[in-house]
């Protein structure tokens, strides 16, 4: 088992776990093991490529720009869940949202997620995928775990499970909530380290997207 060597920031609001102090965190600096070259647009017009074509195969990173490399990793049923499948086939944003259960603003976000994002954005082809890193007691999470934090939050969305920290590439600094918003093409389009203030910048990033 992988044990992150993460600092429990202040419990506010507004406040990033695991961050010394206590403001957001919005990444600007390309991690070393973040490799890759920004996003070009030669695949012409979205709307004339099949899904297939879509899923990017190169330039791959962490930060807005880049596309994101597809990862595969269990939900709370035990099911693999590879991020480049049917589901971002069929939507227009995703949101991932990656916490851990020792994290107090990752749980504030949790509280939101139902209303502000799974009910207010139904029917305009947003998807969330929210993936949990650690348990409360910096264990790995394992499947009952996930399933009593989808029944805990009332949540309609995908719950994934990462005890390995895979995705740990989006918190470099260690700072979570981690939450990434992903276009129809692959390409990362808003990350935020922290929590914000009733998801705001989240959703102001989201009707970006979709204005687009």
């Amino acid at each position: 088992m992988k044990k992150l060597t993460l600092m429990m920031g202040a419990l506010v609001a507004l406040g990033g776990c695991g961050d010394d102090d206590s403001t957001d965190d919005t990444d600007t600096t390309l991690p070393a093991m973040d490799m890759g070259t920004p996003v070009e647009d030669d695949l012409g017009s979205p709307d004339a490529l099949s899904c297939q074509d879509r899923v990017p195969t190169a330039g791959t990173g962490s930060i807005p720009g880049r596309n994101l490399r597809d990862f595969t990793l269990q939900d709370c049923n035990g099911n693999d869940y590879t991020f480049y499948n049917e589901d971002f086939c069929e939507s227009e944003v995703t949101v991932i949202s990656i916490g851990a259960g020792w994290c107090g603003p990752c749980i504030v976000e949790s509280m939101q997620l139902e209303e502000e994002i799974n009910d207010f954005y139904a029917g305009q082809g947003v998807r969330v995928i929210q993936i949990l890193i650690q348990t409360e007691d910096y264990s790995a999470p394992d499947l009952a775990y996930c399933e009593n934090w989808v029944e805990r939050f009332g949540l309609s969305n995908t719950v994934l499970i990462d005890p390995a920290t895979l995705t740990d590439i989006f918190f470099p600094e260690g700072v979570l909530p981690s939450t990434v918003i992903v276009d129809r093409d692959g390409v990362i389009r808003f990350r935020e380290n922290g929590a914000s203030d009733g998801l705001l910048s989240l959703k102001s990033a989201i009707d970006a997207v979709l204005a687009d």
